[in-house]
């Protein structure tokens, strides 16, 4: 049997309140346990060839705003803005690759607080959606799966530590299944793994898979949810990698690569190739 490992990292913030992030996300990227060696290799010699350093960490947020970007990366390796602007359209380009697969989960927070009483926490929303898509990717591959996340900190205002109750929500959804759907998580590991994302280089690439998925809907979430849309506008980079994502029945893409939730469509985008271009559409 296969085994295969999902790389999760999130974008936005985890709790409710008037100053946090509408959106909530969780991203992954899946890769065959046996090319993760390989893969991070690839991403390494990238490292090597633009900083003379295969260990320098990669965050999205540190390539993209000019005071980090400057510190992080520009300074002490020398890099003009140039340099540094082929070295990520590169790391976008091995971010393409055929041999990764990618999942997001979306949380619109307004909406969870709209639609429900009590409504549930969004992190806790974001990785069971999340599990639900990767445990259906390890089915349709007859694969086995392993999870390791970004290592957390930080506490919920009610002082619990992030990382632990997604340790606890875990080994419940593998123990009971998922309370809404009754699926199975008998394709999932026990427990999932933390590690530090700047050891372990499909963390990276996680980061930049969430940032990206968080964009799209802080950009364009409004018109995710549009029925009277033929198309959605694309944000570049997520366009970027946008061929990558886990795609159902007739390339669709809403429910399976990608899931937002609370969701108010009745029909689904679909991911299509026009041009050389790539647009979600339905």
């Amino acid at each position: 049997m296969a085994q295969l490992r999902l790389f999760i990292d999130d974008s936005g913030n985890k709790e409710y309140g008037p100053a946090t992030s509408r959106y909530f996300v969780y991203a992954g990227v899946i890769a065959d346990v046996a090319q993760v060696a390989r893969l991070a290799g690839l991403f390494k010699a990238l490292k090597r060839e633009a900083f003379g350093d295969e260990s320098v960490e990669l965050k999205s947020n540190w390539t993209r705003q000019p005071r980090e970007r400057r510190k992080r990366y520009l300074e002490p390796y020398g890099l003009s803005n140039g340099e540094m602007d082929v070295f990520v359209d590169k790391w976008y380009s091995l971010m393409e690759s055929e041999d990764l697969v990618y999942l997001a989960a979306v949380i619109d927070k307004p909406a969870m607080q709209a639609k429900y009483k009590t409504p549930y926490n969004p992190s806790a929303t974001a990785y069971q959606f999340l599990l639900q898509r990767y445990q259906m990717h390890l089915r349709r591959r007859n694969a086995q799966g392993y999870v390791t996340i970004d290592d957390m900190s930080g506490s919920t205002p009610k002082k619990n530590q992030w990382k632990d109750l997604l340790k606890l929500q875990h080994r419940r959804l593998k123990k009971d299944g998922c309370p809404l759907t009754k699926l199975a998580f008998d394709r999932v590991a026990e427990s999932p793994q933390f590690a530090d994302s700047a050891r372990f280089d499909l963390l990276q690439v996680a980061d930049f898979a969430a940032y990206n998925v968080f964009r799209q809907f802080r950009d364009y979430g409004d018109q995710w949810d549009r029925n009277d849309l033929e198309r959605v506008p694309i944000y570049p980079w997520f366009g970027r990698i946008l061929p990558r994502f886990a795609l159902g029945p007739e390339g669709r893409l809403e429910g399976w690569g990608v899931v937002k939730w609370p969701s108010a469509r009745r029909s689904k985008w679909a991911y299509v190739r026009r041009s050389g271009r790539a647009d979600p559409e339905m």
